[in-house]
């Protein structure tokens, strides 16, 4: 090598640590994900459904409703099972109810890539914020039929459209015990942009056993872009935060010494309106911020509808005192006491006044 070709050299890395010095000392670039908010505007997609999940046998109020709804509806389906068993007087029941869950894949490469890079930025953004750990092996985009999650840490599976499938089998009968079978078939879109659930189920020996999903599925798709966005936010604080709702569950259960099943899924679900109501308060203080400098111009009305939407429904009670709750502790204070003292922060949850 002359002594030519060492300047070069020499000129080169000067070069770049000198760029790299003015990059780091410049203003930080964004990701631009005004784009993602476009997309999610655009029609939704019904198919191709695929399963997430196998069928489970459960009694579920809400599908076995609407297989009445629709017999009600078709009184010439009723009308021939009367004259197959020879009367109008028949009894029925419910033989079992199968239902899983179906999802619809996001086919276009553009909106899957955008927005599984944005779900990642944004679990980035509140991780570094809160200081809290990652709870996830992944995020990625689901395109195959009933995944596995792995064995450590929960996966984050993206879908463009989630549905529930079920099948019904109900029995008629007269009173020489003829009997009449029949299944139903029925499909629904359920609307929920995010999941994570706990399974509460009773043990053999009167107690109660908590099981967590290994996995959360969100949604691209939503009326109000702004309901998509925060999906991976919000479903981030419930899986960080559950085994603190647990505690609050488990303390409440043993004060009140309550053995009977539907009472503590009753209290559990008490439970889940004040993790609502954090989760609500620390998203509505950190999400907006993220999209000031991540998405150009985007409406603040869009923030205050799905507000207004989420507070019709009962699992939301308390969100607007969560967001007075949270806006008056602050973030960190706020998941700290929840951490610390459940039942401290519902205190506190429930005196506060609404916004």
């Amino acid at each position: 090598m002359d002594r030519r070709q060492v300047c070069y050299y020499i000129g080169i890395g000067f070069i770049l640590l000198l760029c790299s010095a003015l990059s780091a000392g410049g203003e930080k670039r964004h990701k631009d994900y005004t784009r993602l908010v476009e997309l999610i505007r655009l029609e939704d997609r019904a198919a191709p459904l695929v399963a997430f999940s196998g069928f489970k046998t459960e009694m579920e109020a809400e599908s076995h409703a609407g297989f009445l709804g629709y017999l009600n509806d078709h009184p010439d389906m009723v009308k021939r099972i009367q004259n197959n068993l020879g009367g109008k007087e028949i009894g029925w029941r419910l033989n079992n109810l199968h239902h899983r869950l179906m999802f619809v894949p996001e086919k276009r490469k553009e909106y899957a890539v955008i927005f599984e890079s944005y779900c990642k930025d944004v679990v980035d953004y509140l991780l570094d914020r809160t200081r809290l750990p990652n709870p996830y092996h992944a995020i990625r985009t689901l395109d195959q039929e009933i995944p596995e999650p792995a064995a450590k840490g929960v996966t984050a599976f993206l879908v463009h459209n989630l549905a529930k499938e079920s099948i019904a089998e109900y029995i008629f009968s007269n009173a020489k015990n003829k009997k009449v079978k029949i299944r139903l078939k029925g499909m629904k879109f359920i609307g929920r942009v995010g999941a994570f659930t706990t399974t509460i189920s009773q043990e053999t020996d009167g107690g109660f056993k908590f099981e967590r999903d290994r996995f959360t599925i969100w949604q691209n798709s939503a009326k109000n872009p702004y309901t998509a966005l925060m999906a991976p936010m919000e479903e981030t604080l419930h899986i960080l935060l559950r085994g603190s709702t647990e505690k609050g569950i488990k303390d409440q259960l043993d004060r009140f010494r309550t053995k009977r099943l539907k009472e503590v899924k009753k209290i559990a679900a008490d439970w889940i309106r004040v993790e609502e109501a954090i989760v609500g308060g620390l998203v509505y203080q950190l999400l907006p911020l993220f999209l000031q400098t991540h998405v150009h111009h985007f409406p603040d009305q869009l923030i205050e509808k799905d507000i207004d939407s989420k507070t019709k429904l009962k699992q939301y009670t308390h969100l607007r005192k969560g967001i007075r709750t949270v806006e008056k502790l602050g973030c960190q204070q706020s998941i700290q006491i929840y951490q610390e003292d459940p039942k401290k922060f519902k205190k506190y949850l429930l005196e506060s006044k609404s916004v």
